[in-house]
């Protein structure tokens, strides 16, 4: 009886050890998903845009299923007159689009990358760079999400 009680110990040990062993995973995106609403008001406010005039511009993430880029823009679609969403996936997102206009009155414009883009819209979200944040993303400090005040310059 011994020897067992040894052995799984052992055996124990070594589970514990191997988990201990793995680098930490980054945070699941689907945890953040339900966050982007909030995350987008805050940069909202911050930059002191109302909600009227926000034109918020989604840079497509393609190492992502299509499918959490729509449940992202779905959460968004009752708050937004208009959305752009750069993509080379056109075609996943068009029945969204369509979707948007009858359901809730959201214009979704897809418009392709294009390198040295000047990005359209007021408010610019790079879900890439949101991916790699992720992981330091709180309830509290929203500011690790790259984003791109893309207003004119009106300085002196």
């Amino acid at each position: 009886m011994g020897f067992l009680h040894r052995l799984r110990l052992l055996w124990k040990k070594k589970a514990q050890k191997e988990e201990i062993g793995k680098p930490e995973e980054q945070k699941s995106f689907f945890l953040y998903i339900k966050k982007v609403p909030q995350i987008v008001t805050w940069f909202r406010r911050s930059k002191g845009i109302p909600l009227k005039k926000l034109e918020l511009t989604l840079v497509d993430y393609e190492e992502r299923p299509a499918y959490q880029i729509g449940q992202i823009i779905e959460l968004l679609m009752k708050d937004l007159n208009l959305l752009y969403l750069v993509t080379s996936r056109r075609e996943s997102f068009e029945e969204l689009a369509e979707e948007a206009m009858e359901h809730t009155g959201l214009l979704i414009v897809l418009l392709e990358p294009v390198l040295n883009q000047h990005m359209p819209g007021n408010l610019v979200l790079y879900l890439e760079d949101w991916e790699k944040h992720l992981d330091i993303v709180s309830a509290v400090s929203y500011n690790t999400v790259h984003y791109e005040d893309t207003r004119p310059f009106s300085g002196c």
